[in-house]
């Protein structure tokens, strides 16, 4: 979870707040919440996107043994009773 540290000051018009409310209100979020969500959105959404490319690539690429669903469970239950 983020820690938000950092406050920022935003004049709008009465048009745009009355709207970012009433969106707010509709998604059951605050205004931050939906500021901050535009900002990565418009400013820092491909850098966000890359790297989550780049994190499901190195996923993919590992070559880790990998069984049908109810062998995985059996070792991982095994696993942690074994500690």
């Amino acid at each position: 979870m983020a820690i938000y540290t950092k406050r920022i000051q935003a004049v709008l018009t009465e048009e745009q707040y009355r709207a970012l409310l009433k969106l707010a209100k509709q998604q059951h979020r605050p205004v931050s919440e939906l500021v901050r969500d535009a900002i990565d959105s418009v400013y820092f959404g491909g850098a966000a996107l890359e790297r989550r490319r780049a994190a499901l690539q190195d996923l993919l690429s590992i070559e880790a043994p990998v069984a049908d669903w109810e062998t995985m469970e059996a070792e991982i239950i095994k696993g942690s009773l074994e500690e």
